[in-house]
């Protein structure tokens, strides 16, 4: 730690006078911070690595074998030897998932795209292609793997990176006391993203800096692969802004709220003004204020303002401390496109090309599977840019992106099915719209209609009350060809399974669409395994009271469930018409004697409880009528708590200094237990 540091100075003087007032728990956060500092590990001598290769000395040269590094073996190429340099030119491909062809690796990946492009344009013998990326692959690991990578004396170095730099940098201490300082000062969780953009800009400069050293020191080129985002299809919600007061966060759900109304009808235009109210409140820290704008823009028909909103509300997530799906932010796009150049690296500009190649459009699901990962069409394209620009770099003729991308891939229809199936699992349990999952649940059938048995498997294991591993439909679907999905869906946990009822019905739907019966037996399974029939069920758990992901990983729950939305869902089986008694244990912090929490029952209001905030149990009897047999939806609309928005800034910024994560959006609701029986 830097001691000299203004912060430290600062930290220490109120340190001082918290043992005056013995504040305890400020004293231990505070002496915590100043005492330690992270550990540095003694480098090991021993042999050469290459991610998770070691070098093996064999009569014709350095090869390197696959050992175990403790990583799961499908983040790394289904490699086990990177053979010695031999005549062929060798071009070394280092990155992320989107490098590895997530969803759709092993069965095709961009190195492999790349490598029959490049058979193609330069014959079978001339090129060689390595394939080093991996899949979540961070900031640090990509600059230790870069550096590792020059031990297979590469021709060309390709870098395809930049979705995982995006964190709030915890593992520098100096940057958090400087982040807590402005905070400190400033009371706008403004001043943390714009600190952390500093942060992205010096990494991107550093990696820049870095490759500049390779690139003049062995003489070779060095290509960097810029990432872009699904602006078009992925969608980015949060349920409340960071540390504004109990007035204005209220003022922001209503202006959201009727904005969510607006568009869905006529009057879309009215919304605009609140679209420009909600970026004003929360001085652009959430998505809510651009995805409205957005959207106005697009039935305006404006693409490219409409895609500057889309940049922006995915930017906006930028320092938040909760876990959100990778991304390139524009800070590092700018960075690297504005100054590659001048460090001796060559630049694929992904955001601009794919622009270019939809004819002005948004990105969108023609490319991406997902928020970033690629679709074979998406990889495609951006092997044949890397190939035209690697090419001339090495002495080879030049030819044209749009000829290179009519080499055939020969990718089977069952792994394009597979992977687009895949695709909308993944998007449903974030949360996305259910046009871009039927979207992807059709692609999927029309690729290959044996996709189907694959889609029933997965239902299955998926609503059965055990880890998919201990399942006999996860058994028989690991008698597929298709490892993607048996990696994707293995589970032997089932803390993190949920009833993803939305994706339930969508693929059922299709299913049956397409001739294929489904729907009976679903909904047979769903009563045997969820059903209230004469028990009780308790809809805290897990798999009730998670409707995607992002909810799942914000609340890790170990006594009670932490509402941060206002309005919180949770789903039920019922095995027919019949009279259910609720019994709920909650409480609400921060709340006025006059205040009430709403119950509501596939939108009918059913009761209203007074608000507490202490633990309390209300009860209330459902009648037959509105219950219906299958799944069924209930929801708490919590009300709308006071707080203090100067202590809670004063807290966080005591966490920030201590280097913890903090909630820094409001608490509406507490459950300790949710339990639905019948009367």
């Amino acid at each position: 730690m830097n001691y000299k540091h203004p912060q430290f100075r600062d930290m220490a003087g109120r340190l001082a006078q918290m043992f005056e007032s013995k504040e305890g728990e400020g004293i231990l956060r505070l002496i915590t911070r100043l005492s330690t500092s992270p550990a540095e590990e003694p480098e090991k001598p021993g042999k050469l690595r290459v991610g998770t290769w070691e070098e093996a000395n064999e009569t014709n040269g350095r090869a390197f074998v696959r050992v175990n590094i403790g990583d799961p073996p499908y983040l790394w190429a289904n490699v086990q030897k990177i053979p010695p340099k031999g005549p062929r030119r060798r071009i070394v491909l280092v990155g992320e998932s989107v490098a590895r062809g997530f969803l759709l690796d092993p069965h095709f990946t961009p190195a492999q795209a790349l490598q029959k492009i490049m058979n193609t344009a330069c014959g079978p013998d001339e090129i060689e292609v390595v394939d080093l990326a991996r899949t979540d692959l961070k900031y640090e690991q990509l600059q230790q793997l870069i550096t590792q990578a020059l031990h297979l004396e590469p021709d060309a170095l390709v870098i395809f990176a930049g979705n995982n730099w995006g964190v709030l940098p915890v593992n520098s201490q100096d940057r958090m006391l400087d982040i807590a300082s402005a905070f400190r000062n400033t009371s706008s969780w403004r001043v943390v993203k714009e600190a952390c953009e500093s942060f992205l800009i010096d990494n991107a400069r550093q990696t820049l800096r870095l490759l500049e050293g390779i690139a003049k020191e062995r003489h070779i080129p060095v290509v960097f692969m810029l990432p872009e985002f699904n602006l078009a299809d992925w969608v980015t919600e949060v349920d409340c802004p960071p540390l504004l007061d109990s007035e204005k966060t209220e003022a922001w759900l209503r202006a959201k709220s009727e904005a969510a109304q607006l568009l869905k009808g006529d009057d879309w235009e009215k919304a605009e003004s609140l679209g420009e109210r909600l970026l004003e409140l929360d001085q652009c820290t959430t998505t809510a204020g651009p995805n409205v704008l957005a959207e106005v823009s697009q039935k305006r028909g404006d693409h490219q303002t409409a895609k500057m909103y889309r940049e922006m509300a995915r930017d906006s997530i930028l320092g938040l401390p909760f876990t959100a799906t990778p991304r390139c932010f524009s800070v590092i796009q700018k960075t690297i496109r504005e100054e590659a150049a001048a460090h001796s690296v060559h630049l694929v500009d992904l955001p601009r090309e794919f622009t270019e190649y939809l004819r002005g459009e948004t990105p969108d699901s023609r490319l991406f599977l997902d928020y970033c990962h690629l679709t074979v069409e998406g990889i495609r394209f951006s092997m044949a840019l890397t190939a035209e620009t690697l090419l001339p770099l090495l002495k080879y003729p030049a030819r044209s992106c749009k000829e290179l991308a009519q080499v055939d891939m020969e990718v089977d229809g069952n792994v394009n099915a597979c992977a687009h199936f895949l695709a909308a699992v993944h998007s449903c349990n974030w949360g996305q719209p259910l046009d871009v999952i039927r979207h992807h649940v059709r692609t999927a059938l029309a690729s290959d209609r044996g996709i189907a048995r694959m889609m029933q498997l997965y239902l299955d294991f998926h609503i059965r009350r055990v880890p998919s591993s201990l399942s006999l439909s996860f058994e028989e679907l690991c008698e597929l060809p298709n490892i993607t999905a048996i990696i994707a869906f293995y589970s032997d946990s089932i803390r993190e399974k949920f009833l993803n009822i939305k994706l339930i019905n969508l693929v059922s739907e299709e299913l049956e669409a397409a001739g294929i019966p489904t729907r009976a037996q679903i909904e047979e399974l769903l009563i045997k395994e969820h059903g209230i029939n004469d028990g009780t069920v308790n809809l805290v758990d897990n798999f009730y009271s998670t409707v995607s992901l992002p909810r799942l990983l914000v609340d890790q729950r170990a006594e009670f469930y932490k509402s941060t939305a206002k309005d919180t869902t949770f789903v039920f089986v019922c095995d027919e018409f019949k009279p259910l008694k609720f019994a709920i244990t909650m409480k609400v912090p921060a709340v006025r004697s006059d205040q009430t929490i709403s119950l509501l029952l596939n939108g009918y209001l059913v009761a209203e409880f007074p608000a507490t905030d202490r633990w309390t149990t209300s009860t209330c009897s459902i009648p037959p009528g509105l219950v219906q047999p299958g799944p069924n939806q209930v929801e708490l609309s919590w009300p709308m708590p006071v707080w203090s928005g100067e202590k809670q800034r004063a807290r966080v910024a005591d966490c920030l200094e201590a280097g913890e994560m903090i909630e820094i959006t409001p608490l509406f609701g507490l459950v300790h237990s949710f339990r639905v029986s019948g009367e």
